[in-house]
């Protein structure tokens, strides 16, 4: 598997060149380039949710924890591939800016996460202490859980992407750049912190369980937010000089 994600990031890199001397589009690799940033953060999150990587030769160390060099290269698609999807049928005019779309686009990033969770819990990728966060056995929820936020991520990056869109590139290369690293700082780190404060505060059941009802509820109100800035995104004025 690891092999696998090293050769899909490759794969990715050709595709993105590919439509940026094809479309003159830069910001597939601009955002696949930015991904990597997120990999500075993976110590962090190692220690609010719960798991850890399977040890290998090529791991790095990162503020004390071992993150592998397939992840850090694999950092550029796994939140960005499916908003960069998103990006690409927007630009063809196969999916519209609608708040309906928007939220439909939303589930399918959250489809897309429970794949990633699941291939990842089958090949041992990376493990989930599960009495940690008083979840008990129930992984299924806790993976789904995860994946809501992850799918959260990657509608931050769409919500980049086609806000850029006409933006010159000295404005639009860090603002993307940008959104890459803060996107899960957002989500993990403020979003996230009614759900993983607690822990470190009181570990109890209830608590933890209250917080991530709020979470829930934080993220809900994001992606009402995305979507209603992707469906007004629609009046923006294209303006050249």
């Amino acid at each position: 598997m690891p092999t696998l994600m090293i050769l899909i990031t490759i794969i990715l890199y050709g595709a993105a060149l590919y439509l940026w001397v094809r479309q003159r589009s830069y910001r597939y690799t601009v955002v696949l380039a930015g991904g990597h940033l997120m990999a500075l953060l993976e110590p962090l999150w190692q220690r609010l949710y719960y798991y850890s990587y399977t040890p290998s030769s090529s791991d790095l160390t990162l503020m004390g924890k071992a993150v592998p060099l397939y992840i850090v290269l694999s950092m550029s698609w796994l939140f960005a591939l499916p908003a960069l999807a998103l990006f690409f049928a927007q630009r063809q005019r196969w999916w519209p800016r609608h708040y309906l779309a928007g939220l439909a686009a939303f589930v399918s990033l959250v489809l897309y996460h429970v794949i990633i969770q699941g291939l990842a819990r089958l090949t041992d990728l990376w493990k989930y202490t599960l009495d940690a966060p008083h979840w008990g056995s129930n992984a299924l929820l806790y993976q789904l859980f995860l994946a809501l936020m992850g799918a959260l991520v990657s509608m931050i990056i769409v919500y980049a992407l086609v806000a850029t869109r006409y933006y010159a590139a000295e404005i639009a290369v860090p603002v993307l750049i940008g959104s890459m690293f803060v996107a899960p700082l957002l989500v993990y780190g403020i979003l996230g912190a009614p759900f993983w404060l607690p822990r470190l505060i009181e570990p109890s059941t209830w608590i933890l369980r209250g917080g991530v009802v709020v979470t829930l509820g934080l993220i809900a109100w994001v992606v009402h937010l995305a979507c209603w800035g992707l469906h007004a995104s629609r009046r923006q004025q294209v303006r050249w000089g």
